[in-house]
């Protein structure tokens, strides 16, 4: 009786290849989105905050934090975007576009 041997890397390929579809594509996330993630900010509401008025109380600098926290008080948690407007005249007609604000050390 002969025996085989295969190494792991030798299986884990032979599996590999044999699955039909097994290559995932990534989108990359258009550049609108991206700001977007980069200028978002987190907060819990001020102690005795009631719901007639926001008010932002400690920020987070990673929306698990800001979860997490929120869970262990048993509140609510805020996320908040800032914009730059910019004024766009380059072309025929003027244009409004903005643009993501990023904070550095927050937390």
């Amino acid at each position: 009786m002969a025996s085989m041997t295969i190494s792991a890397s030798e299986e884990s390929s032979k599996h590999d290849s044999s699955r039909p579809g097994n290559q995932t594509s990534r989108r990359s996330r258009p550049a609108a989105d991206e700001g977007a993630v980069l200028s978002t900010r987190f907060f819990l509401p001020k102690p005795g905050m009631s719901g007639n008025a926001l008010e932002l109380g400690r920020e987070f600098s990673t929306e698990g934090e800001a979860r997490v926290e929120a869970l262990k008080l048993a509140v609510t948690y805020f996320s908040v975007q800032e914009w730059r407007p910019v004024a766009d005249f380059a072309g025929k007609n003027p244009e409004l576009k903005r643009e993501a604000v990023s904070r550095k050390g927050t937390g």
